[in-house]
């Protein structure tokens, strides 16, 4: 009788220690995806900066770095090191972040570049355009006068062909 209460107590610790790593593989497992999803949405982030015109080679440089660590985290899930896993997890979420702010204010930053560049082209343009015709506008008129006072200087001649 003692020897199967014994039993019974060395299997109930032993299911509540598979339970546990049970648990933890799980947690682990959703750090690991959350981490993966901030490494997208921080990448996809970057990648609209870039489109906006950003200068966005500091923030790729940090997310290979945070990729790094996603992947070492991977690789010691798969090898059965939980704490790696974990803590590599952890480590680049604050990464990841600091990307996404950084990479949100230089597409804004871009934006508002790329819009002030636009309204300055476009009054400059205008203002060119309005000079250049001014300017042409002064010199027909110069031209139109001269012509006018050389048409009024010149003499006809009258040819009278008497036959």
């Amino acid at each position: 009788m003692a020897l199967g209460v014994c039993l019974h107590t060395l299997h109930y610790s032993k299911a509540q220690n598979t339970d546990s790593q049970q648990l933890n593989t799980q947690s682990v497992d959703s750090k690991l995806q959350a981490a993966s999803n901030a490494v997208i949405q921080a990448f996809t982030t970057v990648l609209d900066a870039e489109k906006a015109g950003a200068n966005v080679i500091d923030l790729i440089s940090k997310l290979n770095g945070a990729s790094e660590l996603l992947a070492q985290a991977n690789i010691a899930y798969r090898t059965g090191d939980l704490n790696t896993a974990a803590n590599n997890a952890d480590a680049l979420l604050p990464i990841t972040q600091e990307v996404l702010i950084a990479a949100q204010n230089a597409k804004q930053s871009a934006s508002i570049n790329g819009q002030n560049a636009f309204w300055s082209t476009l009054v400059l343009t205008l203002v060119g355009i309005f000079c250049f015709v001014l300017a042409l506008f002064f010199f027909w008129c110069r031209f139109k006068k001269k012509y006018i006072t050389n048409l009024l200087d010149t003499k006809p001649e009258v040819n009278i062909n008497e036959a």
